[in-house]
């Protein structure tokens, strides 16, 4: 497990640096704010395509798979050390983001290969803390290499990161079983998992619409200059990364109630009330999340694992572009005030209904006998 996290530490502080310089640079280029956006969801887009990319996943044992995956993402980053040509940027930022649906489909299935059951929900929620530790620093890291030195020492940083991440994952020792020889369908274990995806990314969707507004809130507000978001974010980051260690504790039903709390204290305006909002929020994402890929983990039989789980991530992580379109109609035509009265609103139902729908028996994947009820099992909705 050390070697592991060693790797994603590495792995976590390329990409986080990368997807901001990302924007930026398209920007500097072009000075297009809609190609900057566009390079962004490049990144979004081959989300469309899990059900695929898992189905490959499952194909072949994950912890070569995941080797490969840095070693070819480093050597296609290493384009972008000798051209700096738009279509070869977005089509690097495609292949990143392919990547990303890969190791989510993959990581899960490794972690249950390595852990017990009882022990998934814990690393699951250290993996958050390391991931939202990481975004404190690396793109501020990201942004002042770029302003300073260009693009090259960041893509360089990234693709050597992700080089000694697959050096610190061939040091992993598992024993992983063979894969299924045949095509298993997936479909009805996501089925089985609608409401608990559905919450976690409803609560993506609902950050995403804080996102939106919080930018009348420290203007309308606070009456602060924009920069002050900054500190926002960063305490939000704070609160995901402390809630990773809470991880046992994490069910997507929580995540919504805190994310919802979080939208009423930012109405007031008031900054004490949003700086603990914030934290509040960061929690409450964290938890929603951890719960989701736990419960994956935990109700997936292996032979579809990365499958499934390619597939709720990029449900749950494809509600944040989804959520800042919807932000970005709703601050034209309502205060800030408003925007959180619906947040909290569309939250507060969707824990409810969670809440109710998430409960009953259910059987373990790695145990089709077993029934798992009652509370052994934090995340159980």
């Amino acid at each position: 497990m050390r070697w592991y996290f060693a790797g994603l530490v590495l792995s976590f502080f390329g990409t986080s640096a990368m997807m901001l310089v990302a924007g930026v640079w398209v920007k500097s280029l072009t000075g297009s704010d809609t190609l900057a956006t566009l390079a962004l969801l490049c990144v979004y887009a081959p989300g469309v395509l899990s059900p695929w990319v898992g189905r490959f996943a499952d194909s072949y044992r994950k912890r070569p798979l995941l080797i490969c995956t840095d070693l070819v993402m480093a050597a296609v980053l290493a384009v972008l050390l000798v051209t700096d040509e738009l279509w070869v940027i977005f089509a690097v930022l495609l292949v990143y983001g392919t990547k990303a649906v890969l190791v989510s489909a993959a990581e899960p299935a490794l972690l249950v290969a390595l852990l017990p059951p009882d022990r998934l929900a814990r690393v699951n929620g250290l993996r958050m803390s390391l991931q939202e530790g990481v975004k404190l620093v690396a793109p501020l890291a990201g942004a002042a290499l770029f302003a300073a030195y260009g693009s090259w020492p960041v893509v360089t940083i990234d693709a050597v990161a992700l080089v000694l991440a697959a050096a610190a994952t061939s040091m992993v020792r598992v024993d992983e079983p063979a894969p299924s020889p045949r095509a298993t369908p997936s479909l009805p274990h996501v089925r089985a998992l609608a409401w608990p995806i559905a919450g976690a990314a409803t609560a993506l969707f609902a950050s995403s619409l804080h996102t939106a507004a919080s930018f009348a809130l420290v203007d309308d507000g606070l009456h602060r200059s924009p920069e002050f978001l900054g500190v926002l974010l960063a305490v939000q980051g704070a609160g995901s990364v402390l809630a990773g260690f809470a991880g046992r504790r994490a069910s997507v039903t929580a995540g919504l109630v805190l994310v919802a709390v979080a939208a009423v204290l930012r109405t007031t305006a008031w900054l004490p009330a949003v700086l603990v909002a914030g934290f509040v929020q960061g929690v409450g994402l964290a938890w929603a999340v951890v719960a989701v890929v736990t419960l994956v983990q935990q109700r997936t039989p292996r032979a579809v694992l990365g499958q499934v789980s390619a597939t709720a991530v990029s449900i749950v992580f494809g509600a944040v572009p989804i959520g800042l379109a919807a932000g970005a109609a709703l601050v034209a035509r309502l205060s800030f005030e408003a925007i959180y009265v619906v947040i909290a609103v569309l939250t507060g139902v969707v824990a409810l209904v969670t809440n109710v729908r998430g409960r009953g028996p259910r059987t373990s994947a790695q145990h089709p006998g077993v029934l798992q009820v009652g509370e052994d099992d934090p995340v159980d909705r």
